[in-house]
């Protein structure tokens, strides 16, 4: 049964027995015995009144119906993975608190698939990036192996191949962990702290990173700035944006600062392209032209910086780079 014949019919029904109560208790509170007379004239009242219960159900039935269509044509289009959000105004409450509801939920379903979406494609770039990396070392090591099965390779000549497979098996366990940490980084979770970042990164931060002589490390940050992170997302993070920074700057600065409640980064080394600028929060994605992999990286740093920052409701991104200086930025998303 429709909901605008189900209340309809309850209406009418409702409206019936209370018209019959109304004109029987009528009759019995001014005291006269319901005779055939006052049983014509109690008739005759409910069926003059039955055609406006009619009327007035009718209208409220339909009124509800098209509430409940509107929300039924919303759900549907959530099915189908349309989520649009809709600022109709209501007059009933309950109705507008279901249409806020299915709003809220929209958004937050939205932006599970998108960001389920682009987990995937990430991880399908993955598996194809790291089996063309973990390739490479481990026919570099089954060679070397063969070699020294079939007594190729003198006994003068035996630790430089057993140093060059080291090397091998090293980058594949920097691999590794790298991949590990970027895996981790995908997961949502977290429990967050305020932390006094100025003294976060003069005694966490700093003292783990290998700089030469020709860059200096600035602070900038002011000493009353409060992040709310996770604490160690907050140091991957910074640690990955400025290892980063080193490793492209020969020599020069490297500042961290504050404006109003996010955090730049910025230093004078390379510049990076506009093109590169989503770019370079891809996995294995690198602008070095370098073709040795040891050099070039895996490019998975700033891919594991997206993601944290994304856990914590923030957002990194490259604000601007040219010639002369190259910044970073941390900020809060809205």
């Amino acid at each position: 049964m429709k909901i605008k014949t189900f209340i309809v019919l309850l209406s009418t029904i409702a409206g019936l027995i209370v018209s019959i109560f109304t004109a029987v208790m009528t009759f019995v509170i001014i005291g006269k015995p319901i005779c055939s007379v006052m049983l014509i004239k109690i008739t005759l009242t409910v069926l003059s009144v039955l055609p406006i219960i009619a009327f007035l159900s009718f209208f409220s039935g339909t009124y509800l119906s098209k509430k409940f269509k509107f929300i039924e044509l919303r759900l549907e289009k959530i099915r189908e993975q349309k989520f649009n959000h809709n600022e109709s105004k209501h007059l009933i409450t309950e109705v507008q608190e279901m249409n806020d509801d299915i709003n809220f939920l929209s958004n937050q379903l939205n932006e599970l698939i998108i960001d389920l979406r682009q987990k995937n494609h990430n991880l399908s770039n993955l598996l194809i990036s790291m089996s063309h990396d973990i390739k490479t070392p481990i026919t570099i090591i089954n060679g070397y192996i063969e070699e020294i099965e079939d007594g190729l390779i003198s006994s003068d000549k035996m630790p430089s191949t057993l140093n060059h497979m080291k090397k091998e098996i090293k980058y594949l366990d920097e691999l590794t962990v790298d991949m590990l940490g970027l895996i981790s980084s995908m997961e949502r979770k977290k429990s967050k702290e305020k932390i006094l970042f100025f003294y976060f990164l003069e005694n966490e931060i700093f003292p783990l990173l290998l700089t030469n002589n020709k860059i200096e490390l600035i602070n900038n940050i002011e000493k009353d700035f409060i992040i709310e992170f996770n604490k160690i997302d907050l140091k991957k993070i910074s640690l990955n944006i400025l290892q980063n920074a080193i490793k492209y700057t020969k020599e020069g600065y490297i500042k961290v600062s504050n404006e109003k409640n996010n955090i730049l980064f910025q230093n004078n080394g390379e510049e990076i392209k506009i093109q590169f600028k989503d770019k370079i929060f891809e996995p294995f994605f690198t602008i070095s032209k370098s073709k040795n992999r040891k050099n070039s990286g895996f490019g998975l740093g700033l891919s594991i910086v997206n993601n944290l920052s994304k856990n914590n409701d923030y957002k990194c991104s490259l604000k601007s780079s040219d010639t002369s200086k190259t910044v970073f930025i941390l900020e809060k998303k809205l």
